[in-house]
């Protein structure tokens, strides 16, 4: 789905379970639950971009860091750690089509 005023890629609305859709992020996160067509629609009007700019968490080994989303497209997302604690403050990491067991919004 793209944003009418600029073409900007904000995420996908895909089919969920009986009749009920779900919005994903660009990189295929879910937003919200199922719901239906229209509502998925305006959730990812709505939140499809500026989720994109929350902090978020990422597995690191058996710890889950705090870091930001620097790129994102359907097939990676970057992240860059932000976990003051960790040794890896500051690195950027290339995450492969993650699932929400690899990262998830803090």
């Amino acid at each position: 789905m793209y944003r009418a005023e600029d073409g900007e890629h904000v995420g996908y609305v895909a089919p969920a379970m009986d009749t009920r859709w779900q919005a994903l992020t660009v990189f295929g996160y879910p937003l919200g639950g199922p719901a239906a067509f229209d509502d998925s629609v305006a959730l990812l009007e709505a939140e499809g971009l500026a989720v994109l700019a929350d902090r978020w968490s990422v597995r690191h080994g058996e710890d889950w860091l705090t870091c930001r989303l620097v790129e994102t497209s359907p097939e990676t997302v970057v992240v860059r750690i932000e976990d003051f604690g960790s040794d890896d403050f500051g690195k950027h990491v290339k995450l492969e089509r993650p699932g929400p067991e690899v990262l998830k919004r803090a």
